[in-house]
């Protein structure tokens, strides 16, 4: 069974564009912080929930960034602007 499993994943990360992925990934924990936030400036809601609960909701928020920092993309190539090479450098 485990050979299947590893044989469906494997396949599954060959068909999907990891970069693509890890994008649609990093927009949902976007959308959960922004509501996330909304919640926090509703009067309403901070009055209804105690210290804990709002510390708790802080460490949350701190535990989906740190989640969003893994999937973020690495740029191993350095981005260069197309204009950087053909502009003239004046050294005089």
């Amino acid at each position: 069974m485990a050979n299947l499993y590893t044989y469906m994943t494997k396949t599954m990360k060959s068909k999907t564009d990891i970069r693509k992925h890890y994008k649609n990934i990093t927009s949902k924990i976007d959308s959960i912080l922004i509501n996330i936030q909304i919640l926090a400036e509703d009067p309403l809601f901070i009055d209804g929930i105690h210290g804990e609960q709002e510390l708790n909701l802080d460490q949350t928020v701190e535990l989906f960034k740190g989640i969003k920092s893994q999937f973020l993309p690495l740029n191993l190539e350095p981005e260069a602007k197309p204009l950087y090479e053909s502009e003239a450098i004046d050294v005089s």
